[in-house]
């Protein structure tokens, strides 16, 4: 075993992996069923069984056109993420009750996707140079998620939906930003990501007040 690939890869899978169990754990906390789980299994597969399996060929893909196509489904997912969370504060505002929406599974299903995306960019330069370190690695991050999303799923779970729609919103709109520039060619780094999460929080808060 390659233990740089092994640890290269278990860092990067736990460290994905673990926003979508809690985006899943709060979730599951409302629907009170496993269909939340389904749905965050759904999208960490959809992307790691072809990474996992024709993963040193997916280099050859148009990553410009892969990652424009992430964008418009980030900013997508995001509009609605903020336009739930609107409808939400306007009308504890207007004195209507605070009756949190159920939210839709689609952004477990989403949000998982793309934080499988994000720990395989990393996995594909691994994969070529010790197959079975970095599977093991992701397997063993993996298992470790759902062990601790099981855990504390109850803490978690007292997270309220609509203040998650609101943060969460803003990192879809960074991420869509930055892979939008990233397709269109600009060199840039990932830390141009801080700014735009919180410059993309301020924006949600006037949308929500305005």
């Amino acid at each position: 075993m390659n233990f740089g690939i092994f640890f290269a890869a278990f860092g990067i899978s736990l460290l994905e992996l673990s926003e979508a169990g809690a985006v899943t754990a709060i979730y599951q906390g409302i629907y009170r069923g496993f269909k939340p789980v389904l749905y965050a299994i759904a999208g960490v597969l959809l992307v790691l069984v072809p990474t996992f399996t024709v993963g040193r060929y997916i280099i050859y893909l148009p990553l410009d056109y892969v990652l424009a196509v992430s964008a418009a489904i980030l900013f997508y997912f995001g509009y609605r993420l903020i336009r739930s969370a609107r409808r939400y504060f306007r009308r504890v505002g207007k004195g209507k009750g605070s009756e949190e929406e159920r939210g839709d599974l689609a952004v477990v299903f989403t949000v998982s996707a793309i934080e499988a995306f994000e720990a395989a960019l990393v996995l594909i330069a691994l994969i070529p140079r010790s197959y079975s370190s970095a599977l093991i690695g992701t397997l063993l991050a993996a298992a470790i998620v759902v062990v601790l999303t099981a855990l504390i799923k109850d803490q978690i779970a007292r997270i309220r939906l609509p203040h998650l729609k609101y943060v969460l919103s803003a990192l879809l709109f960074s991420l869509g930003t930055l892979w939008a520039m990233e397709a269109a060619g600009l060199d840039i780094t990932d830390l141009v990501l801080i700014p735009l999460f919180f410059a993309y929080l301020g924006v949600n808060y006037l949308a929500i007040k305005v």
